[in-house]
């Protein structure tokens, strides 16, 4: 259940691209068993007038055993090269990957 927000969106950015892009980063790493199908990407756009040009995704992943931190430092540095191929090599862009743990979370798909 990774939930992908990417924040300060361009207008004319490919939403499909970024969208496309981000998911296969996060589930090109098999060994972290992130599966493409249930990653929700949620696009936020960059209010006019708003003078920040620096995308913010932050990634909400369940805690598992084999992402420890080193493996989730990788994952976000392939995100963020991800996105900015589909975005441009200009776009700053950062990157937070969050684990929670499933146990004590509440969440629910209706």
């Amino acid at each position: 259940m990774p939930l992908v927000t990417v924040f300060n969106l361009r207008s004319e950015d490919d939403l499909q691209a970024i969208e496309a892009a981000v998911t296969n980063a996060l589930a090109g790493m098999p060994e972290l068993e992130i599966n493409d199908r249930e990653i929700d990407v949620i696009p936020v756009l960059r209010p006019d007038g708003f003078g920040k040009d620096v995308t913010r995704i932050n990634v909400d992943l369940w805690e598992r055993e084999q992402r420890t931190k080193e493996r989730l430092q990788e994952l976000a540095a392939r995100v963020a090269e991800s996105f900015r191929s589909a975005a441009g090599r200009d776009r700053q862009v950062k990157v937070v990957i969050r684990p929670y743990d499933v146990g004590t979370a509440g969440w629910v798909s209706v």
